[in-house]
């Protein structure tokens, strides 16, 4: 009798502490999940709104989507089985960290062959990555070789947004594609209503402020980067201030292109290296999300 009760209330201490542990957890753990999956939906929806924003601004001919719906579901045959590979070799390294985190636990020295398939493992992996970017690589040249100039430069200047600025040039649709011209033409107008006393005064001043905002982005300049950059920016200042008012304003987008264009190169640089050799076109243009829509625009313009 003695037993039983100690067991009944071993069992009733248990249910006391344990259940709304096994509860809470409960109650935490399903938000935790749904929040994942909103969460992932709204990336996705996003990233869908800003695909269909640059397809969109593209104006691509039949031809064009023809050719680059082959190219994706051949990056979308290599994805697969890239994803298989590396999901495998995935598997491989986490039996041999399992081995190691054993040897660590119980103070001893990793075996040395465990320790010298892990890094073979681990440079199997970065091989499989290694010729993964080197094939996506090639189909992003065969992307540019499908689109015009045109194309090529407007995806260049592609800023992702939800909804697209309504004084956006002919490109309407296709997201912040101008807004840094913009501003750069604001800026050259500016320049061109001061009195030539007034500029000379505030010329090195605005330099050094364009300066300050480029280094924040590509880092700073050396000295003789400085010189040059301080050369550059004084020459166009000067150059759009030396047009008449019928050419500047047919002139004034290309001038405020110029004053960003080689930074906007050196910081796609620094993002090209860090995603692994693709730029930004290869980057919109090889996701797999872009099927459905190239197909959808396909079914518009055959039927239009």
């Amino acid at each position: 009798m003695k037993t039983i009760r100690l067991v009944l209330m071993a069992f009733i201490t248990t249910s006391v502490i344990v259940l709304p542990l096994f509860l809470t957890q409960e109650v935490y753990c399903r938000p935790c999940v749904e929040e994942r999956e909103i969460f992932a939906a709204v990336h996705d929806l996003r990233k869908e709104i800003t695909l269909y924003n640059l397809i969109n601004g593209l104006y691509l001919s039949q031809d064009q989507i023809i050719q680059m719906l082959a190219v994706l579901r051949k990056v979308e045959g290599e994805r697969g089985e890239y994803e298989e590979k590396i999901i495998s070799q995935a598997r491989q390294v986490e039996d041999i960290l399992k081995g190691i985190r054993e040897c660590v636990a119980r103070d001893e020295e990793i075996d040395g062959e465990l320790a010298r398939e892990f890094q073979g493992a681990k440079k199997e992996m970065e091989k499989v990555k290694e010729e993964f970017s080197r094939k996506m690589i090639s189909y992003q040249d065969e992307i540019k070789g499908i689109l015009n100039e045109n194309q090529i430069a407007l995806i260049a200047e592609f800023r992702p947004c939800i909804i697209p600025p309504k004084d956006t040039w002919d490109s309407a649709r296709v997201g912040q594609v101008s807004g840094n011209t913009r501003m750069g033409e604001r800026l050259l107008t500016r320049i061109r209503e001061m009195d030539e006393r007034v500029f000379q005064r505030r010329k090195s001043l605005l330099i050094e402020r364009h300066i300050e905002r480029v280094e924040r982005h590509r880092g700073v300049f050396s000295d003789e980067e400085r010189a040059e950059e301080e050369w550059r920016v004084a020459d166009i200042l000067s150059r759009a201030r030396e047009l008449s008012d019928v050419d500047f304003e047919a002139q004034k987008g290309n001038l405020a292109r110029e004053l960003r264009e080689p930074h906007e190169k050196a910081i796609q640089s620094r993002h090209h290296r860090r995603r692994g050799d693709l730029d930004k076109l290869g980057t919109f243009l090889l996701d797999p999300k872009l099927i459905p829509i190239l197909e959808k625009r396909l079914t518009l313009v055959s039927s239009g």
